[in-house]
C-alpha cells in the first residue's frame, strides 16, 4: 500500500484515527484520486489538505481526492461510527483507478511468498525489507511495537565474564541469515573487540527479556567483523557485523535491505525515517519493549548550527544527522546505539521494501550529564559508502532485492 499508517490522536471526547500516506514514495504524481474501504462504518474527520470526499457502501468505501498540488504527507481522520476502540482496518485501497491491496494482494503476502530459492540456485535467495502482512497491516509507530513490526531489529546481549548474567547492550539489524549490522562500539570497548561467544543475539521478540514469545530465535555470535576505519571518538565509520549460524525466516525474523553503493546524503535531508529501538524510555528508564519513533534527516548546518561543539567533528560525508529539533524530545536514547534509520521504498509493483540507511553512532548530551539528551540531535553513520564492504563480509549477492 502507499505507506498508509495508523496513529491514534486522543481528542477530549472521542478516539480519532490519524490515516497518513506517504505521497513521496511517488515523485511523479500531481494528482490523486484516493479509494479506500474499510472493513466497519467509520466517520471522515476531515484531512490535511482542501479535499473532496464521497462517501459510499453505509460508510464502508470513501473516495478522497485531495485539491492542489500533492504534499509529501497527506492524512486525514477517523473513528468508528459506533464509537468503539478497534483500529480501522483497510480492506481495498486504490490509488488513480490503481488497486495497491484487497483480500487477494493481502492473501498473497506470506513468508513462503518472499522465498526466491529455486532449485538451479546454489543458496539461499529471499527478498529483504518486506513484512508478511500478518504483522504488517497494522504496524505501530511512536508507541511500544508488536513482534514482527520492525522482524529485522535484533537485541545484542552481553554475557558475564564472571557469573550467569546476561545484560542488554545494543541494538542491530539483520541483514543476511548469517550477519547482523550494528555500531562498532557497540562490540568494542576500550579499543578492545568484545570475544564473540560472549554476544547472544535475541530476534524475532519485541521483549527481549520474555523467553517464551512465539517468534523467539536466541543465536551466540561466531566472528566479529570491526570496520577497519572505526575510531572511538567519530561517526565515519561506527560499523561492525557479527556472524551468526543461521536465522530461520519466519513472519517474526526477516532480513532489512541495504542502501547503496552511494556518497550523496544531501537527498536524505528533509526525509522522514523510522528509528527502532530497545532503550531507555523518556522517564529515563531501561525498556525491555521495542519502541519506534519517526524521525527526521537534517541538513548538517543545522545540527551543527545548534551546536558546534558536538556536531562539527561528527558530520562529514560518511554520517548525518537526524532528530526534530529540541522542541521535540522523541529521539533514540541511551541502548538504542547499533540500531538502524529505516526508510521505505516504492518498488516497481507498488509495494515497499525497508532499506537500512543508518546506524545510530552517537546522541548529544548536554553539559554535566552522561545520558543521551532526547532535545538533541542524533549522528548515524550512513551505511551507503560502505555498501561494499557490507556486502563482502556478509555473504550477500549482488541481486537486487534478494539476499543469499
Amino acid at each position: 500500500m502507499a505507506s498508509l499508517l495508523d496513529t491514534p490522536v486522543h481528542n477530549i471526547c472521542e478516539l480519532l484515527y490519524n490515516k497518513e500516506l506517504n505521497f513521496e514514495l511517488y515523485p511523479h504524481l500531481s494528482a490523486a484520486e484516493i479509494d479506500i474501504q474499510f472493513g466497519r462504518q467509520v466517520e471522515i474527520y476531515g484531512s490535511s489538505q482542501n479535499s473532496t470526499v464521497s462517501v459510499r457502501d453505509d460508510w464502508h468505501n470513501f473516495i478522497l481526492k485531495p485539491e492542489g498540488a500533492l504534499p509529501k504527507q497527506y492524512f486525514f481522520y477517523l473513528r468508528l461510527a459506533d464509537n468503539g476502540t478497534e483500529v480501522p482496518t483497510v480492506t481495498k485501497f486504490s490509488l488513480n483507478n490503481a488497486t495497491l491491496c484487497n483480500d487477494a494482494i493481502k492473501a498473497s503476502l506470506t513468508i513462503d511468498s518472499l522465498n526466491r530459492t529455486t532449485n538451479e540456485h546454489d543458496n539461499y535467495r529471499h527478498v529483504c525489507g518486506r513484512r508478511s502482512l500478518e504483522h504488517a497491516e497494522l504496524t505501530s509507530v511512536r508507541t511500544e511495537s508488536l513482534a514482527g513490526d520492525w522482524p529485522w531489529h535484533v537485541a545484542l546481549l552481553k554475557k558475564d565474564l564472571y557469573n550467569d548474567v546476561t545484560r542488554y547492550e545494543c541494538g542491530g539489524s539483520i541483514i543476511s541469515r548469517t550477519a547482523i549490522l550494528t555500531a562498532g562500539h557497540c562490540v568494542s570497548k576500550g579499543g578492545d573487540l568484545i570475544a564473540a561467544h560472549l554476544v547472544v543475539i535475541v530476534a524475532g521478540v519485541n521483549n527481549h527479556s520474555d523467553l517464551y514469545q512465539v517468534g523467539r530465535q536466541s543465536l551466540i555470535a561466531q566472528k566479529i567483523i570491526l570496520h577497519p576505519g572505526y575510531t572511538d571518538v567519530q561517526a565515519t565509520s561506527d560499523l561492525a557485523i557479527i556472524k551468526v549460524n543461521k536465522f530461520r525466516y519466519t513472519n517474526y525474523v526477516q532480513p532489512i535491505c541495504i542502501w547503496g553503493p552511494v556518497y550523496e546524503k544531501t537527498q536524505l535531508y528533509g526525509k522522514q525515517a523510522t528509528v527502532v529501538g530497545f532503550g531507555y524510555t523518556e522517564n529515563d528508564k531501561p525498556s525491555e519493549v521495542l519502541r519506534s519513533a519517526y524521525t527526521m534527516v537534517q541538513n548538517d548546518s543545522t545540527c551543527i548550527t545548534f551546536s558546534p561543539v558536538i556536531y562539527t567533528s561528527l558530520l562529514n560525508e560518511f554520517s548525518f544527522c537526524a532528530g526534530y529539533g529540541p522542541e521535540s524530545g522523541i529521539n533514540p536514547r541511551n541502548g538504542d546505539s547499533g540500531g538502524g534509520l529505516v526508510v521505505g521504498t516504492m518498488q516497481h509493483d507498488h509495494k515497499i521494501s525497508w532499506f537500512i540507511r543508518g546506524v545510530l553512532s552517537k546522541c548529544g548530551v548536554s553539559p554535566g550529564h552522561t545520558k543521551c539528551d532526547p532535545t538533541y540531535y542524533v549522528v548515524y553513520t550512513d551505511v551507503g559508502p560502505h555498501y561494499t564492504w557490507l556486502y563482502h563480509h556478509s555473504g550477500l549477492k549482488y541481486n537486487d532485492n534478494i539476499l543469499s
